[in-house]
Protein backbone atom coordinates (compact mmCIF):
# COMPACT_ATOMS: atom_id res chain seq x y z
CA UNK A 1 0.00 0.00 0.00
CA UNK A 2 1.78 3.15 -1.09
CA UNK A 3 -0.96 5.74 -1.48
CA UNK A 4 0.99 8.76 -0.30
CA UNK A 5 -1.74 11.23 -1.32
CA UNK A 6 -4.42 10.17 1.20
CA UNK A 7 -2.65 10.38 4.53
CA UNK A 8 -3.92 10.55 8.09
CA UNK A 9 -3.13 13.48 10.41
CA UNK A 10 -0.85 11.19 12.43
CA UNK A 11 2.91 11.39 12.91
CA UNK A 12 4.68 8.32 14.26
CA UNK A 13 7.29 9.25 16.88
CA UNK A 14 9.85 6.46 17.24
CA UNK A 15 13.12 6.02 19.07
CA UNK A 16 14.91 3.93 21.65
CA UNK A 17 14.07 4.07 25.36
CA UNK A 18 15.26 7.37 26.83
CA UNK A 19 15.36 9.15 23.45
CA UNK A 20 12.87 11.75 24.69
CA UNK A 21 9.77 10.70 22.75
CA UNK A 22 7.29 11.52 25.50
CA UNK A 23 9.07 14.69 26.61
CA UNK A 24 9.16 16.09 23.06
CA UNK A 25 5.57 15.05 22.28
CA UNK A 26 4.27 16.58 25.52
CA UNK A 27 6.12 19.81 24.81
CA UNK A 28 4.82 19.92 21.23
CA UNK A 29 1.25 19.42 22.47
CA UNK A 30 1.67 22.09 25.16
CA UNK A 31 3.26 24.69 22.87
CA UNK A 32 1.58 24.03 19.55
CA UNK A 33 -2.11 24.56 18.84
CA UNK A 34 -3.83 21.63 17.16
CA UNK A 35 -1.26 19.03 18.23
CA UNK A 36 -2.15 16.15 20.55
CA UNK A 37 0.13 13.58 22.14
CA UNK A 38 -1.21 10.02 21.95
CA UNK A 39 0.46 7.16 23.82
CA UNK A 40 -0.40 3.65 22.73
CA UNK A 41 -0.08 2.23 26.25
CA UNK A 42 -2.61 4.84 27.47
CA UNK A 43 -5.06 3.77 24.75
CA UNK A 44 -4.61 0.16 25.82
CA UNK A 45 -5.22 1.00 29.50
CA UNK A 46 -8.33 3.00 28.60
CA UNK A 47 -9.66 0.10 26.54
CA UNK A 48 -8.84 -2.37 29.30
CA UNK A 49 -10.90 -0.29 31.75
CA UNK A 50 -13.77 0.44 29.34
CA UNK A 51 -16.95 -1.36 30.46
CA UNK A 52 -17.95 -4.02 27.96
CA UNK A 53 -14.62 -4.08 26.12
CA UNK A 54 -14.17 -7.34 24.23
CA UNK A 55 -10.40 -6.82 24.42
CA UNK A 56 -10.10 -6.06 28.15
CA UNK A 57 -8.91 -9.50 29.26
CA UNK A 58 -6.29 -9.86 26.52
CA UNK A 59 -4.95 -6.38 27.21
CA UNK A 60 -4.88 -6.98 30.97
CA UNK A 61 -2.98 -10.26 30.50
CA UNK A 62 -0.44 -8.70 28.11
CA UNK A 63 0.15 -5.62 30.29
CA UNK A 64 0.60 -7.84 33.36
CA UNK A 65 3.17 -10.01 31.57
CA UNK A 66 4.97 -7.05 29.98
CA UNK A 67 4.51 -8.40 26.46
CA UNK A 68 3.20 -6.62 23.38
CA UNK A 69 -0.41 -7.05 22.40
CA UNK A 70 -0.89 -8.51 18.94
CA UNK A 71 -0.48 -6.27 15.92
CA UNK A 72 -4.09 -7.00 15.02
CA UNK A 73 -5.28 -5.81 18.44
CA UNK A 74 -3.05 -2.71 18.34
CA UNK A 75 -4.48 -1.74 14.96
CA UNK A 76 -8.05 -2.41 16.14
CA UNK A 77 -7.55 -0.24 19.25
CA UNK A 78 -6.09 2.57 17.12
CA UNK A 79 -8.90 2.24 14.59
CA UNK A 80 -11.53 2.47 17.35
CA UNK A 81 -9.75 5.51 18.85
CA UNK A 82 -9.46 7.21 15.46
CA UNK A 83 -13.12 6.56 14.60
CA UNK A 84 -14.19 8.27 17.85
CA UNK A 85 -12.41 11.50 16.89
CA UNK A 86 -14.44 14.42 15.52
CA UNK A 87 -14.90 14.21 11.75
CA UNK A 88 -13.96 17.87 11.28
CA UNK A 89 -10.64 17.46 13.07
CA UNK A 90 -7.79 19.82 12.33
CA UNK A 91 -5.48 18.26 14.88
CA UNK A 92 -2.20 16.48 14.18
CA UNK A 93 -1.74 13.46 16.45
CA UNK A 94 1.74 12.50 17.61
CA UNK A 95 1.62 8.74 18.09
CA UNK A 96 4.34 8.06 20.65
CA UNK A 97 6.18 4.75 20.32
CA UNK A 98 4.09 3.13 17.61
CA UNK A 99 4.60 1.10 15.46
CA UNK A 100 7.22 -1.02 17.20
CA UNK A 101 7.71 -3.48 14.36
CA UNK A 102 6.99 -4.06 10.67
CA UNK A 103 3.89 -6.14 11.40
CA UNK A 104 2.32 -3.32 13.45
CA UNK A 105 3.11 -0.84 10.67
CA UNK A 106 1.43 -3.14 8.15
CA UNK A 107 -1.69 -3.67 10.27
CA UNK A 108 -1.96 0.08 10.86
CA UNK A 109 -1.83 0.75 7.11
CA UNK A 110 -4.34 -2.03 6.44
CA UNK A 111 -6.87 -0.91 9.08
CA UNK A 112 -6.45 2.87 9.08
CA UNK A 113 -4.28 4.07 6.21
CA UNK A 114 -0.98 5.90 5.93
CA UNK A 115 0.42 8.26 8.56
CA UNK A 116 1.58 11.58 7.14
CA UNK A 117 5.07 11.35 8.65
CA UNK A 118 7.49 9.51 10.88
CA UNK A 119 10.06 11.14 13.13
CA UNK A 120 12.80 8.77 14.19
CA UNK A 121 14.74 9.93 17.22
CA UNK A 122 18.30 8.66 17.49
CA UNK A 123 20.11 8.58 20.77
CA UNK A 124 23.50 7.07 21.64
CA UNK A 125 23.26 4.18 24.08
CA UNK A 126 25.38 6.03 26.67
CA UNK A 127 23.00 9.04 26.63
CA UNK A 128 20.03 6.67 26.90
CA UNK A 129 21.58 4.97 29.95
CA UNK A 130 22.17 8.32 31.69
CA UNK A 131 18.61 9.51 31.02
CA UNK A 132 17.12 6.27 32.27
CA UNK A 133 19.13 6.56 35.51
CA UNK A 134 17.82 10.11 35.98
CA UNK A 135 14.14 9.32 35.44
CA UNK A 136 14.23 6.06 37.45
CA UNK A 137 11.00 4.49 36.20
CA UNK A 138 10.10 0.90 37.08
CA UNK A 139 10.99 -0.32 33.58
CA UNK A 140 14.30 1.58 33.50
CA UNK A 141 16.23 -1.09 35.39
CA UNK A 142 19.54 -1.45 33.49
CA UNK A 143 18.85 -5.07 32.48
CA UNK A 144 15.29 -4.31 31.32
CA UNK A 145 16.48 -1.15 29.54
CA UNK A 146 19.16 -3.14 27.71
CA UNK A 147 16.52 -5.64 26.58
CA UNK A 148 14.25 -2.80 25.41
CA UNK A 149 17.13 -1.19 23.52
CA UNK A 150 17.98 -4.52 21.89
CA UNK A 151 14.32 -4.94 20.93
CA UNK A 152 14.33 -1.44 19.45
CA UNK A 153 17.36 -2.27 17.29
CA UNK A 154 15.97 -5.65 16.25
CA UNK A 155 12.30 -4.70 15.67
CA UNK A 156 11.78 -0.94 15.43
CA UNK A 157 14.77 0.08 13.31
CA UNK A 158 13.64 -2.29 10.50
CA UNK A 159 10.10 -0.87 10.89
CA UNK A 160 11.46 2.65 10.38
CA UNK A 161 13.22 1.51 7.20
CA UNK A 162 9.94 -0.12 6.08
CA UNK A 163 8.03 3.12 6.76
CA UNK A 164 10.38 4.98 4.42
CA UNK A 165 8.67 3.10 1.59
CA UNK A 166 5.09 3.91 2.59
CA UNK A 167 5.01 7.12 4.65
CA UNK A 168 5.43 10.35 2.67
CA UNK A 169 7.88 11.96 5.08
CA UNK A 170 10.41 10.17 7.33
CA UNK A 171 12.89 12.32 9.26
CA UNK A 172 15.68 11.27 11.58
CA UNK A 173 16.48 13.62 14.45
CA UNK A 174 19.36 13.32 16.87
CA UNK A 175 17.81 13.55 20.31
CA UNK A 176 20.98 13.51 22.36
CA UNK A 177 20.64 17.25 23.03
CA UNK A 178 18.69 18.28 26.12
CA UNK A 179 16.35 21.22 26.66
CA UNK A 180 15.75 23.91 24.07
CA UNK A 181 18.40 22.72 21.61
CA UNK A 182 16.82 19.27 21.35
CA UNK A 183 13.34 20.78 21.25
CA UNK A 184 14.20 23.10 18.36
CA UNK A 185 15.57 20.19 16.32
CA UNK A 186 12.41 18.18 16.97
CA UNK A 187 10.13 21.13 16.26
CA UNK A 188 11.85 21.74 12.93
CA UNK A 189 11.37 18.09 11.96
CA UNK A 190 7.76 18.20 13.07
CA UNK A 191 6.83 20.91 10.59
CA UNK A 192 9.24 20.09 7.75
Amino acid sequence: MSNKQNTLPIIFILGPPGAGKSYLCKRAAAETPDVEHVIMSDLLREEKDRPGSVWAKEIKDKLASGTLVSSELSAAILQAWYNRLPQDRTVTYLLDGFPRNIEQAGKFAEKLGIAKATISLSCPEQVMEERLKERARYDDDPKVAAERYSGYLKETVPAIKHLEDIVPHVVSVSSDKQGDEGWLMFKEALWT
